[in-house]
């Protein structure tokens, strides 16, 4: 539950960091980050561009590193290219090495070292000119490749053009399979190997072996990181009754405008991080930035569980003992997220609108944040 969570929780604020435009040229070398970004300044040696929309349309001389929703690699490289993204297209030659990832991948213009490709959907139709290694879930190769090939797909094809100069290693995940061409390579230089990996989304795999966790047992992990956000809460609420029961107030008063809050003030801090690593010299900082999203998203979380448990139990009769409310408040709170997190789909935006709004009840506490969150 704990992966799955921080997981959902960096998908979800890290596109919104890159809101705001910024642009810095450090060296000869060029860094862009915003909505829309084009690089298209010539003579420049490195690049590094992140946004949604993410094109290389000027020559460099030294690498690439692009990372975003539509990445296009429109001109030549004289380096290596490094890119991500949902669409990822090489239409400039790359001199040296390339390694991609994304939804969909698309090698239009010939890679003069090594080519690394990962994606649902993955395309080469240019000349590679060492070795290879797709994996993908539909995978096509139209074009020579000099050196060895690594291949690892669910549906595979040839067209006319495709060659492979050095063996091929096919990974199946029934061998036998996946038809191999004589004119693309002999059977002599063929080798398949079983899979040992369960498909995951396409291309993304996980080591297999294990056997389909059970609905019982999902749902074991599930109360018992209940109890443990309860037993957070509960704590905190002992040490510190007046500031849960104010956090709890805040949530119950404002809850759209405690998840608005909390969603600006965890995209500060993501947005921070991507920010100083374009500086370079704050790099270092980056990983500290996001650390402290995620410890204030997991604090949201108790808060908001304690929110919501002393939402209930203000519908309950008072109890002489006032600790005695709150200690079961905690523990209400985070069962109940927990089993509101167990229902598909839905679940998981409900959990994600708790973080939210505890996250932003703490951000309104915060001096960094608390301009941001009102």
């Amino acid at each position: 539950m704990l992966k799955n969570l921080l997981v959902i929780l960096g998908l979800m604020l890290a596109v919104p960091a890159l809101a705001q435009d910024e642009e810095a040229v450090l060296g000869n070398d060029v860094y862009k980050a915003g909505q829309s970004v084009r690089m298209d300044e010539d003579g420049r040696d490195d690049a590094f561009l992140a946004g949604e929309r993410v094109r290389l349309a000027a020559p460099v001389t030294g690498n690439a590193h692009m990372a975003g929703r539509w990445v296009d690699i429109g001109a030549d490289l004289g380096g290596s290219l490094y890119a991500a993204g949902q669409r990822v297209r090489i239409e400039g030659a790359v001199a040296g090495d390339a390694a991609v990832a994304g939804y969909t991948v698309a090698v239009d213009a010939p890679v003069g070292g090594d080519l690394r490709a990962f994606g649902s959907e993955v395309s080469v139709t240019a000349a590679i000119g060492e070795s290879l290694i797709l994996n993908g879930e539909i995978v096509e190769l139209d074009a020579p490749v000099t050196g060895d090939a690594v291949i690892s797909a669910r549906e595979l094809t040839f067209g006319p053009g495709a060659r492979i100069d050095g063996t091929l290693t096919l990974y199946e995940e029934e061998v036998g399979t996946l038809v191999v061409p004589e004119a693309v390579v002999p059977e002599e230089r063929v080798t398949r190997v079983k899979l040992r990996f369960k498909r995951v989304s396409g291309a993304f795999q996980h080591p297999g072996g294990g056997d389909k966790r059970s609905f019982g047992e999902t749902v074991g992990d599930y109360l018992a990181w209940g109890v443990i956000i309860g037993l957070i809460g509960a704590v905190a609420a002992l040490i510190a009754p007046k500031a849960m029961g104010s956090l709890a107030d805040d949530l119950l008063e404002r809850p759209f405008r405690s998840v608005l809050s909390g969603f600006l003030g965890l995209s500060v801090l993501l947005g921070g991080g991507v920010l100083v690593a374009l500086t370079m010299i704050g790099m270092l900082l980056t990983p500290f930035f996001w650390l402290a999203a995620v410890a204030l998203g997991l604090a949201g979380l108790v808060v908001g569980a304690y929110g919501l448990g002393a939402k209930v139990m203000s519908l309950a009769p008072a109890f002489s003992k006032p600790w005695i409310g709150r200690v079961l408040a905690a523990f209400v709170g985070a069962l109940l997220t927990a089993v509101i997190g167990l229902v598909p789909f839905l679940g998981w935006i409900a959990m994600m609108a708790i973080l939210t709004a505890g996250t932003g009840a703490l951000s309104k506490r915060l001096p960094i944040l608390s301009r941001l969150a009102d």
